[in-house]
């Protein structure tokens, strides 16, 4: 759990998009853990990193988080969890757009989301565990900025989470420099390694002489 909420810079954050959460997961590192592939990108423009903001939803009475996404900061990702339920629909084009112009990086849920087609022409980042046209029945967040787990991770305000179309990841607070210095190594060696074989080396040199052997 993070003991530090201060805001990620921006910089931190735009480097690790850079990296992509497959090289966050490679670098082994014990503050990061990786989301279940159930939660997956719902369009192929879903590239991001970001501070976590979270929000619990009763999953017998769903609500779209307004009041959450009213409050997010710039650079925040909202992790909205509603229990797996996906009857209904916490997200959507609307939500989506709000998001955008605030300067929310993406959103991630283990519920259902809607309205896919204008959430990504958009190009707005959301993950979830699938897509419904029914929309929420209730009228009230059960709690807001607690720890939560969702695809089997436990996220905590002021965590980072990376996410691309192999899925997300998520850094402890504390960890986020360290986890950024050594995702920006492991990237480079992935370069590395694939300048090497497109020299002509064979796989097992080219891993060798890269660094990854």
């Amino acid at each position: 759990m993070s003991t530090n909420h201060e805001p990620v810079d921006s910089a931190i954050l735009d480097r690790l998009e850079r990296c992509s959460p497959s090289a966050v997961a490679d670098t082994k590192h014990e503050s990061v853990e990786t989301l279940a592939s159930a939660i997956e990108p719902v369009h192929p423009d879903c590239t991001f990193a970001g501070t976590v903001r979270t929000v619990v939803l009763d999953p017998s009475a769903l609500w779209a988080p307004v009041q959450t996404l009213d409050t997010a900061l710039e650079d925040e990702v909202v992790v909205v969890d509603t229990d797996d339920s996906v009857e209904e629909a916490v997200w959507g084009e609307l939500l989506s757009t709000y998001a955008q112009s605030a300067g929310v990086r993406g959103m991630v849920t283990n519920g259902a989301v809607r309205d896919i087609d204008g959430i990504a022409a958009l190009g707005f980042p959301v993950f979830a565990r699938a897509a419904t046209p029914r929309g929420p029945s209730g009228r009230d967040e059960a709690e807001r900025n607690v720890q939560v787990t969702v695809g089997g991770a436990s996220i905590s305000p002021g965590d980072v989470l990376v996410g691309d179309e192999s899925g997300v990841v998520v850094i402890g607070r504390d960890a986020v420099e360290e986890v950024t210095s050594a995702a920006e190594t492991v990237a480079q060696k992935e370069r590395d390694v694939a300048r090497l074989i497109h020299d002509g080396q064979s796989l097992e040199q080219a891993f060798e002489n890269g660094g990854m052997g």
